[in-house]
């Protein structure tokens, strides 16, 4: 007989917490994990679960996310929908939220935009195409400021030919 027992009819959920640990970067798609999700890395894309999504305080988390609930101690930037987001003392939002309670400790930051859950529960789900609406949308954000850098380069040039010609 050993010291620890295990009969096999423990309390525990079906999958574990997934863990993405810090100086690990994910770009893609995270889906139909099967437990939490915690994240002290970078993570750019989307992320889709029903269970807990908790942001430690060096996780960066930017794109899309889904899930039942979100804590954020770390910097979450984009599209959110889930039952409840907390955001911790060193927590920052920046983006659109759609939630049915939303908590900001004293020191957490949100900028952006929330809208309430409706009351049909979670109805949300993301296009497959808004990652690349906004990619789109950052690469012009990208040209306009490279043209803005090339016209500006062209004023300085005329300015200097108009000296030299004096």
């Amino acid at each position: 007989m050993g010291i620890f027992k295990s009969n096999g009819s423990g309390s525990r959920p079906a999958g574990g917490k997934t863990i993405i640990a810090a100086g690990c970067k994910i770009s893609g798609e995270i889906k139909d994990l099967g437990g939490a999700l915690h994240i002290d890395g970078h993570i750019d894309g989307i992320i889709e679960t029903d269970y807990d999504v908790s942001i430690g305080d060096k996780g960066i988390v930017t794109g899309l996310v889904k899930a039942k609930t979100i804590v954020v101690s770390g910097t979450l930037e984009g599209k959110v929908a889930c039952e409840s987001i907390d955001i911790l003392s060193s927590g920052k939002m920046l983006g659109e939220v759609v939630c049915g309670e939303m908590m900001i400790e004293s020191g957490g930051k949100f900028i952006g935009e929330s809208r309430e859950l409706t009351e049909g529960g979670l109805i949300v789900s993301f296009p497959e195409d808004e990652k690349t609406k906004l990619e789109n949308q950052a690469k012009s954000v990208v040209e306009m400021i490279k043209s803005k850098n090339a016209i500006t380069d062209d004023i300085k040039a005329t300015d200097a030919e108009a000296v030299s010609t004096k």
